[in-house]
């Protein structure tokens, strides 16, 4: 029955009012509904994009998202790693941008070489892609782990005794491969490791992340002794390198006077891994001539690492890398002909791809040094600077607003420059270039000293259009732009490995199923967790239903003696079980884990049951319900004989089922929620709820793998209020009627 009659829902205060309480109400709902959809968003990230607070994944429909997300797979979430393959570039794979200028012939040629040379790479050429993560299981690790219980019938003491191991379940089957290019890293081909390495050889070839030997080289010894400093590194050599990721490390040693020789020899003999690097059989017994013959049995002559650390000559030592077996095939192939400059991976085909970074570029010194003079001069109209700049920029105004305490001088500093500052702590320099004219010129002699790094353009098609005049007046053409910021290589010796290139045009041609992959593999691990370990599963059903059944045993008999037999007490009762209410469960549960612990029914059933067994506001609510049902029915029936259980069983239960049902979802509800003291007193995995474990897998897992869990857990109690609504509001509605 409406609340309101028919002729008050026309008046227009009314109407109104309606509107009003149904917005709030769907205000209500998102305010509810946002979160959750947020929660089911994180499930489908990882730690590259799990900052984004965005409902629709972004790597679903941007790129550069998920080419972040695919090298962090890829490098299964070493930043080191990464660090190597692109000569230091990057420190994370947050920081990882879509290459300026794709190539899709080069992507073409590398797809060639792997066809061609790509059988002819061992285990010590390349990691396993997607192998190992911090809390996740990606998509390798769990093949290898299917594989290997596939083929020991997921007998788990049959791959143990097969091995010679002790694992305790499959989860524990883990193989992280790091610092394959060290010196201390040695493979196996015997047992379990054996295993993992014809596993090894068998992945695909997009699954393999082979090792930049000459990215390594830069990291480990180039970048820290010139703390990063390209150009004085490009001085010390007579080099003109336009990054870090150009420089190669040669096959042979550089001749004696070279500035690269003393990195040369430490890398090689010292750190690179033994198995790439080669010494001829006829310079080995020559190393071994030059120790005495008293001494000789001493040592390890057979021993290659021995000789090359300690015997053989620099000159002896060759390099064995993936790299170097790319630039000499590069040598017979079509990619360009003979005594003609190769062209790099990142040459700009048209003057029109010259695209105007908005920051300082950090991947070509000769474009940074384009950039900011085409920054500071012609368009510095368009430049902002950063928030970042701040500490600078006081130490500047300092030089002439200095008071003699040695701080700024806010008062003066607002008066010249008509601002507002109230502290020295809250001076920032104007983001665009001010129009009032002290303020304009301070700002523009800040300017000139401000550090690049706290630079950026406000880009517009009018500004790269005067871009791109500004490099074709410089550069005259596109071989002279190409060669001047050092995009072309005088040899196919210094042409480097285009990490850049193919891993970008790999992860466009496997888009849809890397899309997928992440959005099943926070999912998969929960599943495989949940699955391989069931017995929280099957606690969890014996849990719900043995809570059911007692709730609808115990309250409608404790309600019906109370409504039927009318104890002088019965309101005190009601009242003293409405009181449970006001207590935090918890209150109740050192008590409760006490007697239960005395009873010796810790990590049984009947610890998780009991405590709960009846419940105050159950009793209540069906007191009421039972109060309501005509006296006349149960007169008929004494009448006619009936006892009393008979009279409560087949008359009372059943007229009381909407009231059953509504106990019996509230008890399912309360018994599949139920954690924190099914975590107390069933502390024994074999009694595990499913609420439990979900909280022993959060402890290990990544954040977003707990947020999978969490919907996955979701999904039952969804399930009962969308199936079972009208029971609900029945059950609700009823009693009130009554």
């Amino acid at each position: 029955m409406s609340i309101i009659g028919k002729v008050g829902q026309k008046s227009l205060k009314v109407k109104t009012l309606n509107t009003a309480i149904h917005l709030v109400l769907l205000l209500g709902a998102v305010t509810m509904i946002y979160p959750f959809l947020l929660m089911i968003s994180s499930s489908v990230k990882s730690a590259a994009d799990s900052y984004k607070m965005s409902i629709l994944p972004e790597y679903l429909f941007k790129d550069e998202v998920l080419f972040q997300k695919y090298l962090e797979a890829r490098y299964n979430e070493e930043s080191i790693r990464l660090a190597d393959n692109y000569a230091g570039r990057y420190a994370s794979f947050r920081e990882v941008r879509l290459p300026v200028h794709p190539n899709p012939a080069i992507y073409e040629l590398w797809k060639r070489f792997l066809q061609e040379k790509g059988d002819e790479f061992g285990v010590y050429d390349y990691y396993v892609s997607e192998q190992y993560g911090r809390g996740v299981y990606p998509r390798n690790q769990r093949l290898i782990r299917g594989t290997l219980r596939k083929e020991n019938d997921n007998d788990l003491t049959a791959f143990n005794n097969k091995y010679g191991l002790g694992v305790q379940t499959w989860e524990q089957i883990v193989i992280e491969e790091k610092d394959i290019i060290t010196r201390n890293y040695h493979s196996s081909s015997e047992g379990y490791l054996g295993r993992y390495e014809r596993f090894k050889q068998q992945i695909p070839f997009w699954h393999r992340n082979y090792i930049n030997v000459d990215g390594n080289f830069a990291v480990v010894e180039l970048i820290p002794a010139y703390h990063g400093d390209l150009r004085a590194f490009n001085r010390d050599m007579g080099t003109r390198y336009a990054s870090w990721s150009d420089v190669v490390l040669p096959e042979t040693v550089p001749p004696v006077g070279s500035k690269l020789r003393p990195f040369w020899v430490r890398y090689v003999q010292t750190y690179l891994n033994i198995n790439h690097v080669e010494i001829p059989p006829e310079k080995v017994q020559s190393a071994l001539s030059r120790i005495p013959e008293e001494q000789r049995s001493k040592q390890s002559g057979s021993d290659k690492t021995y000789i090359v650390e300690n015997l053989a000559s620099p000159e002896d030592l060759s390099v064995r890398s993936f790299n170097l077996s790319f630039r000499k095939w590069l040598l017979g192939s079509s990619w360009g002909p003979p005594g003609v400059s190769p062209r790099g991976p990142q040459v700009v085909p048209t003057w029109q791809e010259c695209k105007l970074p908005e920051s300082y570029p950090q991947d070509n010194i000769f474009l940074q040094d384009d950039w900011l003079e085409f920054a500071r001069s012609t368009a510095r109209e368009m430049l902002i600077l950063k928030p970042s700049s701040q500490t600078d920029y006081i130490a500047f105004l300092k030089r002439i607003y200095q008071l003699p305490d040695g701080t700024v001088d806010v008062n003066a500093v607002n008066r010249d420059f008509g601002t507002g500052f109230d502290s020295e702590l809250n001076i920032y320099p104007s983001r665009k270039i001010p129009t009032q004219p002290a303020y304009r010129e301070v700002w523009i002699a800040f300017l000139q000293e401000a550090g690049p790094i706290h630079l950026a353009l406000e880009v517009t098609p009018d500004l790269e259009r005067i871009w791109q005049e500004h490099l074709q007046k410089k550069y005259q053409t596109l071989d002279g732009l190409n060669e001047g910021l050092g995009l072309v290589y005088d040899s196919y010796d210094e042409f480097p490995l285009p990490v850049e290139q193919i891993e970008y045009f790999t992860m466009l041609e496997h888009k849809n199923e890397i899309k997928w992959e992440f959005v099943k593999r926070n999912y998969a691990m929960v599943l495989d967790q949940m699955f391989n370990d069931a017995r929280s599963l099957r606690n969890t059903l014996i849990y719900c239903l043995l809570s059911i059944l007692v709730a609808i045993t115990v309250n409608p008999l404790a309600a019906y003696a109370l409504s039927r037999f009318k104890p002088k007490l019965t309101y005190q009762m009601i009242m003293l079980f409405m009181l449970t209410m006001a207590f935090p469960a918890m209150v109740m549960g050192i008590p409760n884990f006490l007697m239960l612990k005395r009873l010796n029914m810790l990590n049984t059933f009947w610890a998780l049951i009991l405590p709960a067994a009846a419940d105050g506001y159950f009793i209540f609510l069906l007191k009421g319900f039972f109060d309501s049902l005509p006296k006349e029915l149960y007169e008929s029936a004494r009448l006619d004989g009936a006892g009393e259980f008979r009279m409560f069983w087949q008359f009372t239960l059943y007229l009381s089922k909407p009231i059953l049902a509504v106990i019996a979802l509230s008890a399912f509800n309360a018994a599949y929620r139920n954690f924190l003291f099914a975590f107390i007193v069933c502390q024994d995995q074999s009694m595990w709820t499913l609420m439990v474990h979900i909280y022993q897998l959060m402890q290990r897992a990544s954040q977003n793998v707990g947020y999978a869990a969490l919907v996955i857990a979701a999904i039952p109690t969804l399930a009962v209020f969308v199936f079972f609504q009208n029971i609900i509001i029945k059950g609700i509605v009823v009693p009130m009627e009554k």
